[in-house]
């Protein structure tokens, strides 16, 4: 009877030795949570000061010039045309609107003056405008845009055996087009503006008038905030 109690121990001591031997359950390892991406949609968070250079071809209009009772026409040749420009994109309509402060200079030479092929000489122009955009598209890469801005511009036109122009006008402009986004910073933009001055010039006992078609391509920098 001693015996086979001490059987019955030793297999209950033995079971119990087996169990404990057994590795204990590894849980099962918890799957991370997957964190979603966010992509910042370009020139979406734009808003803050920017610089602006810009240069391009400046297509000046046939100058009617009156010279007392007569009238003639000085015709120029494509000329060129660059700026600087700082501004600031407004909060308001959802960041849609930028405005900036304007130095440009554009110059075109002289062609013939009623078909006097003799005649030469160069119109510049050194402007001062405070210009407004719009921006159609906020976080795409490709935005249209419109813009209009009025000014001054100082008009040094010298034609040869004709007159001579140094003036001071208002001026407006508008125009249109586009800009591409590089990076959150960098831009690209292409735009058509219509250059023109509010009345005649007056040189001497002439008055010129100047208005200026310009095709410009630019780089403007954001500064991060």
């Amino acid at each position: 009877m001693k015996k086979l109690f001490a059987v019955i121990i030793s297999f209950f001591m033995l079971s119990g030795v087996a169990f404990s031997a057994e590795p204990a359950a590894v849980p099962e390892k918890q799957k991370s949570a997957k964190v979603k991406k966010v992509h910042l949609k370009k020139s979406e968070y734009t808003s803050g000061p920017h610089i602006t250079v810009q240069g391009g071809v400046a297509f000046l209009t046939d100058s009617d010039v009156t010279e007392g009772n007569t009238m003639r026409i000085v015709d120029t040749d494509p000329g060129y045309a660059f700026s600087v420009a700082a501004g600031y994109r407004l909060n308001a309509l959802a960041k849609m609107l930028r405005v900036e402060g304007e130095l440009g200079y554009q110059k075109n030479e002289v062609d013939n003056a009623s078909g006097r092929r003799d005649v030469t000489g160069d119109i510049k122009a050194y402007t001062f405008l405070v210009n407004g955009y719009y921006d159609f598209v906020g976080g795409k890469k490709i935005v249209p845009f419109i813009t209009a801005g009025i000014g001054a511009a100082k008009v040094d036109a010298d034609v040869n055996y004709f007159t001579h122009v140094d003036d001071v006008a208002g001026v407006y402009q508008v125009g249109a087009g586009f800009y591409y986004t590089i990076t959150d910073n960098w831009h690209i933009e292409l735009k058509y503006r219509y250059l023109d001055t509010f009345t005649d010039l007056e040189g001497g006992n002439t008055n010129p008038e100047f208005s200026s078609h310009n095709v410009l391509l630019g780089v403007r920098y954001r500064f991060p905030l």
